[in-house]
């Protein structure tokens, strides 16, 4: 009998390693020139750094365009930023037309979420994102 619960001890600790105790790292995805994180981008072996530059080229791109466009302040703010689910039911999160990031099934497990309501989290933290770059940026 003891041969027996040790064993069921270490074969348990063997399926428990292989995914239960693998540890996440993150980068923070902050909105540009406001301190602000818009979310972690979580990983656990290598890090996604093309990714993560990605959705910072996206954010910028979006800035940039409000203001090569004159910076009026009322032409951006946080009312702008939109959760889009496509037919086959991916979830992601635009400013505007501009595509910023999908939230994944990864992320939102991670969250004990379902994409939809990651997708309103990071929103919400977007939103606050837009509102405090254009107030920092706008002409005085």
């Amino acid at each position: 009998m003891r041969k027996v619960k040790f064993l069921l001890i270490v074969v348990l600790i063997a399926t428990l390693s292989g995914g239960a105790f693998a540890q996440t790292k993150g980068i923070p995805v902050d909105i540009p020139g406001t301190g602000l994180n818009f979310f972690l981008y979580r990983y656990e072996e290598v890090a996604p750094h093309d990714k993560v530059n990605a959705i910072w080229a996206n954010l910028s791109n979006s800035f940039a365009q409000w203001v090569e466009a004159g910076q009026d302040p009322l032409a951006l703010s946080g009312k702008d930023v939109q959760i889009k689910t496509n037919s086959s039911g991916s979830v992601s999160i635009y400013i505007k037309e501009q595509f910023i990031v999908e939230v994944d099934q990864y992320h939102a497990k991670i969250n004990k979420a379902t994409t939809p309501q990651l997708a309103e989290k990071w929103a919400a933290n977007l939103r606050k994102g837009v509102d405090k770059f254009v107030s920092i940026n706008e002409p005085k």
